[in-house]
């Protein structure tokens, strides 16, 4: 099919069960992204190539997906986990040419397994907070075009607004697979007496238990701007680099101001509650100077994939925009945009510099 045949698919099934009762992942260990496997033929005749795809957004333009790979006639299927930083309903959307079909959860949610006009699909489906979701995408392509995006929008926070902004799904909420869980180690039989073969027992246990501990992933941290794959403490505010109270008392055109006290999910444009004291202090000021505009931008570090970077970068300055906009401020005094890491203020070889990078900032016009 050409490219202009791709169709939106937008998914809203409620998935009660078959998630993974797990903790947020280390992510500084994980590998990210999905294990696509890739076929001639469209419907998985011969299997030609396996790779770790970071997302599953392509379009290929009648180039090979992959070596071994016809630009036409052939298929794809990815397979991995994904995780949910939050409870509620989200919306996933896909736009493809030509067939596609989706699990979440063990449970088919989209299933267009043909040649496509245009054509809208609407539902919800229901994930719960600190689980991993089993997630299977199958892909093909008939002729010409071969186009695949797969989007998500993250459950709405009512503080903040009253829609989100649809996203490619991000690499470091994908996992290819979970890290197996070692078997327990058998009890090793002590000699007598019986109280020895007690002690050893308890050890035992003790050992494994510990074990078992220190395989579990810990939470995520709360983090300011940051490249979306590696997890480290982003940008966190220090005593120097704080906004004093009366930064935004004088919105003199052409100063510019980082929004120390922003601070999204880790590696998400999802905004943490601490943000709001800033954020309302610089609403206020808006309000009290009605003819000040402001470019907000939103930067990162040079650590992972370029494209994810200027993505996350562009989504949280429309966070803090579309935050004052729910709030009374015309939309055409703001201009959000991100740059990803082509804007640096330090360099990029220590931590210290890099978290400087990763950054929300606002210039008065």
């Amino acid at each position: 099919m050409c490219r202009a045949c791709g169709f939106l698919v937008v998914l809203w099934v409620v998935v009660s069960g078959s998630s993974s009762a797990q903790s947020p992942s280390n992510r500084q260990a994980a590998t990210h992204g999905l294990k696509g496997e890739y076929f001639n033929g469209p419907n998985f005749e011969r299997k030609v190539l396996t790779r770790i795809d970071p997302q599953v957004s392509f379009d290929w333009n009648w180039q090979m997906p992959g070596p071994g790979v016809p630009r036409e006639y052939f298929s794809v299927r990815w397979t991995g986990k994904l995780y949910a930083p939050r409870s509620g309903k989200y919306q996933f959307s896909a736009t493809v040419d030509d067939g596609v079909r989706v699990w979440v959860g063990g449970k088919k949610v989209i299933d267009e397994w043909r040649k496509q006009d245009d054509t809208q699909f609407v539902g919800e489906i229901i994930l719960k907070a600190g689980n991993y979701y089993d997630l299977k995408v199958e892909y093909y392509n008939d002729w010409k075009g071969s186009i695949i995006n797969l989007f998500w929008k993250l459950p709405v926070d009512k503080r903040i607004a009253s829609t989100a902004f649809p996203d490619i799904i991000p690499a470091n909420f994908l996992v290819p697979s979970l890290p197996a869980k070692p078997k327990a180690s058998p009890a090793v039989a002590a000699p007598k007496p019986v109280a020895a073969k007690n002690n050893v027992a308890a050890k035992t246990s003790k050992s494994v238990a510990t074990a078992t501990r220190s395989l579990r992933p810990t939470p995520p941290k709360t983090a300011g701007v940051g490249q979306p794959v590696a997890a480290k403490t982003l940008n966190t505010p220090t005593a120097e680099s704080s906004n004093p109270i009366n930064t935004f008392e004088t919105l003199t055109a052409g100063t510019t101001v980082v929004l120390q006290q922003v601070l999204f999910e880790q590696s998400s444009y999802v905004l943490r509650p601490e943000s709001y004291a800033e954020l309302n202090r610089l609403l206020k000021a808006l309000q009290k100077h009605p003819a000040a505009r402001l470019d907000i931008s939103g930067h990162t570090d040079n650590v992972g994939d370029p494209r994810l970077n200027l993505a996350l970068s562009e989504n949280r300055a429309k966070v803090v925009a579309n935050y004052l906009i729910r709030r009374g401020i015309a939309e055409d005094r703001l201009d959000a945009k991100g740059f990803g890491g082509t804007r640096p203020v330090a360099g990029n070889n220590t931590e210290s510099d890099r978290a400087r990078n990763r950054r929300v900032e606002i210039q008065v016009r």
